[in-house]
């Protein structure tokens, strides 16, 4: 796939995510879909989405960059939303099942990648920064100082 139109696919993904319909997100994966290496169908990343957009009923994603040839996508992005609900669904690596709301807002970077056959994703992986997000829930505490400890010091 040309990136032009890899481009174009993510825009459209990013758009049905961003509908808050999870059926409509989950359409562009297959019905075999993998998540992380398991299977998981299509049926399941409508449980998925569907469990976090009740967590965050105001998801949103904004790409920044489109990288890839081929079948293979990887799409740099941020998530924004506001902790407004509660899953019992294992989302975000299981860190914020049956977490009560906090109402705080979060800024997350997410790196995906996908695998495209015959216009479906039939692999899918991310990356996100949960330590990020769970220091803006309040659920860890940030560096003592508030430095960006990513930084090395001047």
């Amino acid at each position: 796939m040309p990136s032009t139109e890899q481009r174009a696919f993510v825009d459209r993904l990013v758009a049905a995510a961003n509908s808050g319909d999870a059926r409509a997100w989950a359409s562009f994966y297959s019905p075999g879909v993998t998540n992380h290496d398991r299977p998981t169908g299509r049926e399941g990343m409508v449980r998925i989405f569907d469990a976090l957009l009740a967590v965050f009923p105001d998801w949103k994603f904004d790409v920044s960059e489109v990288l890839g040839d081929g079948p293979d996508i990887v799409a740099l992005m941020t998530m924004t939303g506001t902790h407004l609900g509660t899953s019992s669904t294992p989302i975000v690596g299981g860190a914020i099942v049956d977490l009560p709301p906090t109402g705080k807002s979060v800024r997350v970077q997410h790196i995906h990648r996908y695998h495209i056959v015959d216009g479906e994703i039939t692999d899918h992986h991310a990356v996100r920064d949960d330590l990020a997000m769970m220091q803006q829930l309040g659920l860890v505490a940030s560096t003592a100082s508030g430095d960006d400890i990513s930084r090395p010091p001047a």
